[in-house]
């Protein structure tokens, strides 16, 4: 199979590779995702063919292809947004679902038909969401009780 791409269409595809390959191995210490990691390499080592070898650097000691630091950070910057608003969305969710437990109890709470315990938890995280947007995490204690 043969994919045409243009430069700007090559371009962003090495970031939604590199995004992609972040999002699989970025917390993998141990055991990464191998099957990843080659595609970004392949990937990376056919950008010189599209004009775009200044977005890699190759690492002969590793024979493989890496982002340059300038290329990593810009896209960076787009998981780093990603990652705020998946932690505010994150936190909300599981304040509301913790919210409607205590309140309702989890069996309850399980039973409830979609519609309503999906009522319920966004009108509990519209209130975290006021609360988070106007104070962020200043207003938010640790309670440990004795």
């Amino acid at each position: 199979m043969e994919l045409k791409l243009t430069k700007a269409q090559y371009e962003t595809l090495m970031k939604l590779v590199y995004l992609g390959n972040t999002v699989v191995n970025g917390f993998r210490e141990k055991d990464p995702v191998m099957e990843t990691d080659h595609l970004e390499n392949y990937i990376y080592a056919k950008a010189a063919d599209f004009g775009l070898g200044k977005l890699t650097v190759y690492d002969e000691e590793l024979d493989a292809f890496y982002p340059t630091s300038e290329t990593e950070d810009a896209w960076l910057a787009v998981h780093d947004d990603y990652i705020n608003d998946l932690f505010w969305d994150e936190l909300m969710h599981r304040l509301a679902e913790r919210d409607l437990e205590a309140r309702y109890g989890r069996d309850a709470v399980e039973a409830m038909p979609s519609e309503e315990r999906g009522k319920l938890e966004r009108e509990l995280m519209d209130k975290f969401y006021a609360e988070f947007h106007q104070n962020g995490l200043n207003n938010l204690i640790l309670y440990r009780p004795s």
